[in-house]
C-alpha cells in the first residue's frame, strides 16, 4: 500500500471540497432526514414575489398544519441572519462567508431557479438562506411525518405537491476511514486516512486533542486527496500545532445533508521523545486572605508536560476530587475555599507528553477566620422592574465601606459583579440596586447575591441568594389581515400567520363584542396555539351582529395591541345564503362545461358564474336559473389557463359568498 505522506506525492493536495464545487440539485421537492430534524425542500424556483408554504401531519394525524411561509431575501443582512440560524443546525457543514453571501444575493437577484447555486459544503444552509428549503425541527426521533409543498405566484397557486410519508431518523451511505499514518515535515504534522470509496462523503473533519485528554475539537486544516488503487487517501496538514507538544487526531465523513459518519480510528503525532517525568521539585501552600489558599510549585522545565491537575480532599487518606485542570505552564493556583477553621490537603498530577502520569507528595494547608470579616446583608429582596431588577437589603454592621452586587443566570453558580461600590451610610432603612443591564432577556430569571466590604477593603461573607426576573416588556406585532367567511351557520376568522416573524410567539387571544358599545370578551379556550391563525365561532345566532379583534401573546406573558376589527352580521335564517363547493371543471373539443352539486337550499333562485384567466380580475360570465345544473362555455382560446367560481342569489335577490375557484388548461 502506497504511503503518499512518505512518498512526498504533495502534488496530490487539492481541496477536497473543490471534487463537487457545484452540489448536485435537491429533488424538487423532497425531504430528509438530518441531525436536528428534517430538512424540507420546497423546489427549484426562487420564490421571488411569491412565496412556498410547508404543511406537516404526523402518520398519525388526519389534517396538515401550516408550519412555515418561504420567500426569497430582500437583503444581504436578512440572507445573513437567517444564513447564521442555519449554521447553528448544521455545524459539521462550513458555514457562509462574507463572499458567498454577496455570491448568492447576486445570483438570487439575477436568477429565477436554483440550478447554479449550491456548494456541497454547505448546501442546506445556502438552501434555507435562499428561501427553497425549511428545516422542521418540532418533531419527535423515529416518528413518521407527510409534508405537503404549496407554491404562489402573483395570487396564483403555481403547484401543490403532497411528498412522500418520512421517518425522522437519519440514514447515511458514508465510509469509516481507515488510519493510515503521520509524519512530521517543517513543523506541521501530515496525516493519512484510507477509505474504500468516497460513497456519499462531500467534505470531511478534523479533531484535535492534547494526548492524555478527551477534549477534542474541530480544527481548520488544509485538506485534499489522492487516489489509488487501494481506494481514496484522505490527508490533512496541521499547522497550528505547539512546539514540544503530542496531539491525537481523528477524522469524520460528512455528506451533502451535514450527517455523519463513525469517526475514523485515532492518530497520534507529535514532536517528543519519551522520556521519564521527574518529581515536582517543590509544592507549598500559604493561607491568603478571604478564605483563600494559595499553591506554588516548580517542575523539572527540561522534561513535557502537557497537564497539571489540582486534587483536594478533606481527608488525607481518601475521598480527593479534582478541582481545575491547568495547562502546562502553570506554576501556582490560588483555591477559593467555601469554609474557614479547616484542614485541606492537595496533591498534583502531572501528566506527561507520551501518556506517563505523576502524583506529587500531598501537602496541608489551613484558613482561618478573620475577625474582620463582615457578615452578610439581610433581608435580601428582589423584585421586577420596568427596566430591568430592583435589590434591597438591610445592613448596619459597624466599620462597613460598601456593597458589591453580582448576578448569575438561575441553574448556574458563576457570579458577575454587576456595580460598583455602593457606599454604607449608616441607615436604618433598605439599601436598593437598580440593575438595568441592557443584556437583561425578558422572562429570563436571575440570581443576585450581596457582599459587604469593610475600612480595610476585605470583602465579607455574600448573602442568601434571591431570584429576581426582570420586568422589561417584550414587544410583539399585532395580528392584521383579518377576516371572516359565514359558513353553513359557522363564522370563520383568519388572519396573517406571525409564527414566522416572532420567533417567541405562544399564541393568539380572540375578543368578541356583541353589541356596538358592548365589552369585549375573550373566546373560550383561552390562548390559541401558535400555529393556528385561524379561529371557528359556532356560537353565533341568527339577526345578530358581533364585531371580532384578535391580539397576539408571546413566551414572556406580553400580549400585542389588537389588529384590525371586523364586523359581521348574521342574517336570519332566511336570508342565508350557503358557500357554494368548488364547480367541476370538464373539456370537450367545443369549450369548457362547468356543473355543480344538487342545490340544498331552498332558497335559493340563481347561480352567478365567473371565470378569469392571465391573472386578470374574474368577469361575471353569465347568470342562469338554479334549475340548471350546469352551463357550457364555448367562448375560449385553445392554450389557455381558466379559472371558475360560482355563488348563489336567494329569493331575495341577495349574492352569497362565491365558491373557491378551480382551474382548467383548455
Amino acid at each position: 500500500m502506497k504511503n503518499y505522506l512518505k512518498y512526498g506525492a504533495f502534488i496530490f493536495l487539492v481541496a477536497l471540497n473543490t471534487l463537487i464545487v457545484k452540489a448536485q440539485k435537491f429533488e424538487s421537492p423532497g425531504v430528509v432526514a438530518v441531525e436536528k430534524g428534517l430538512l424540507v425542500y420546497a423546489g427549484g424556483e426562487l420564490p421571488k414575489h411569491a412565496y412556498y408554504t410547508i404543511e406537516r401531519k404526523a402518520d398519525d394525524e388526519r389534517k396538515f398544519v401550516a408550519i412555515a411561509r418561504l420567500t426569497a431575501p430582500e437583503s444581504l443582512a436578512v440572507l445573513h441572519n437567517r444564513g447564521s440560524q442555519a449554521s447553528q443546525s448544521f455545524t459539521n457543514l462550513i458555514p457562509l462567508t462574507g463572499n458567498n453571501e454577496k455570491r448568492i444575493l447576486n445570483y438570487i437577484q439575477n436568477n429565477v431557479s436554483d440550478d447554479s447555486l449550491y456548494r456541497a459544503e454547505n448546501l442546506p444552509i445556502i438552501a434555507i438562506a435562499s428561501g427553497t428549503a425549511y428545516l422542521d425541527t418540532l418533531i419527535k426521533k423515529d416518528k413518521r411525518y407527510q409534508y405537503k409543498i404549496s407554491f404562489y405566484k402573483n395570487g396564483a397557486t403555481v403547484f401543490q405537491k403532497e411528498l412522500a410519508t418520512i421517518q425522522n431518523k437519519v440514514l447515511t451511505n458514508l465510509p469509516k476511514p481507515e488510519t493510515l499514518s503521520s509524519d512530521i515535515v517543517n513543523d506541521a504534522v501530515y496525516l493519512e486516512w484510507l477509505i474504500p470509496n468516497k460513497k456519499d462523503m462531500v467534505i470531511f473533519n478534523v479533531y484535535r486533542a492534547y494526548f492524555g485528554t478527551t477534549d477534542f475539537k474541530k480544527i481548520k486544516t488544509k485538506k485534499g486527496y489522492a487516489d489509488s488503487g487501494d481506494g481514496l487517501h484522505l490527508i490533512a496538514i496541521d499547522s497550528s500545532t505547539e512546539k514540544s507538544s503530542l496531539y491525537k487526531y481523528y477524522i469524520q465523513p460528512v455528506d451533502l445533508y451535514g450527517n455523519t459518519s463513525e469517526i475514523s480510528e485515532i492518530i497520534t503525532a507529535g514532536k517528543l521523545e519519551e522520556a521519564p517525568i521527574n518529581p515536582v521539585l517543590n509544592l507549598q501552600s500559604s493561607a491568603l486572605p478571604d478564605h483563600k489558599i494559595k499553591l506554588v510549585w516548580k517542575i523539572d522545565t527540561s522534561k513535557i508536560i502537557t497537564n497539571i491537575q489540582v486534587f483536594r480532599s478533606k481527608d488525607y487518606d481518601q475521598n480527593f476530587v479534582s478541582i481545575v485542570n491547568l495547562p502546562p505552564e502553570t506554576r501556582e493556583y490560588i483555591d477559593i475555599l467555601p469554609e474557614a477553621s479547616e484542614n485541606f490537603y492537595y496533591y498534583l498530577v502531572i501528566s506527561g507528553g507520551t501518556g506517563q502520569e505523576f502524583m506529587s507528595s500531598k501537602i496541608a494547608a489551613m484558613i482561618k477566620a478573620d475577625s474582620n470579616i463582615l457578615p452578610s446583608p439581610e433581608d435580601l429582596q428582589g423584585r421586577g422592574i420596568t427596566k430591568g431588577t430592583e435589590i434591597k437589603w438591610l445592613y448596619d454592621e459597624p466599620y462597613t465601606n460598601g456593597f458589591y452586587i453580582y448576578r448569575a443566570l438561575s441553574g448556574t453558580d458563576r457570579f458577575y459583579q454587576v456595580s460598583n461600590l455602593i457606599p454604607f451610610d449608616n441607615r436604618s432603612d433598605y439599601y436598593t440596586f437598580k440593575d438595568t443591564d441592557k443584556n437583561l432577556k425578558p422572562g429570563e430569571p436571575y440570581r443576585y447575591t450581596i457582599r459587604p466590604e469593610n475600612d480595610a477593603y476585605i470583602l465579607g461573607k455574600a448573602s442568601d441568594t434571591v431570584e429576581v426576573i426582570p420586568g422589561l416588556k417584550t414587544t410583539i406585532e399585532a395580528p392584521q389581515k383579518l377576516r371572516s367567511v359565514l359558513r353553513n351557520g359557522i363564522l370563520e376568522l383568519y388572519w396573517e400567520d406571525l409564527s414566522q416573524s416572532e420567533t417567541n410567539l405562544l399564541g393568539y387571544k380572540i375578543y368578541r363584542r356583541d353589541t356596538d358599545n358592548g365589552p369585549w370578551k375573550i373566546m373560550p379556550n383561552d390562548t390559541l396555539k401558535y400555529y393556528k391563525n385561524y379561529f371557528y365561532d359556532n356560537t353565533v345566532k341568527a339577526g345578530e351582529n358581533y364585531s371580532y379583534k384578535i391580539a397576539a401573546i408571546d413566551i414572556f406573558g406580553s400580549e400585542s395591541n389588537a389588529g384590525n376589527t371586523v364586523t359581521v352580521a348574521i342574517e336570519k335564517q332566511n336570508d342565508q345564503i350557503s358557500v357554494p363547493n368548488p364547480p367541476l371543471l370538464f373539456k370537450n373539443s367545443k369549450g369548457i362545461r362547468i356543473s355543480w352539486n344538487q342545490l340544498a337550499s331552498q332558497n335559493i333562485q340563481k347561480i352567478k358564474i365567473y371565470r378569469s384567466s392571465d391573472n386578470l380580475k374574474s368577469i361575471l360570465l353569465e347568470t342562469i336559473s338554479a334549475d340548471a345544473e350546469n352551463y357550457f362555455d364555448s367562448s375560449i382560446e385553445k392554450g389557455k389557463l381558466y379559472y371558475y367560481k360560482i355563488s348563489f342569489i336567494n329569493d331575495n335577490g341577495k349574492e352569497g359568498n362565491t365558491s373557491r375557484e378551480v382551474s382548467i388548461k383548455y
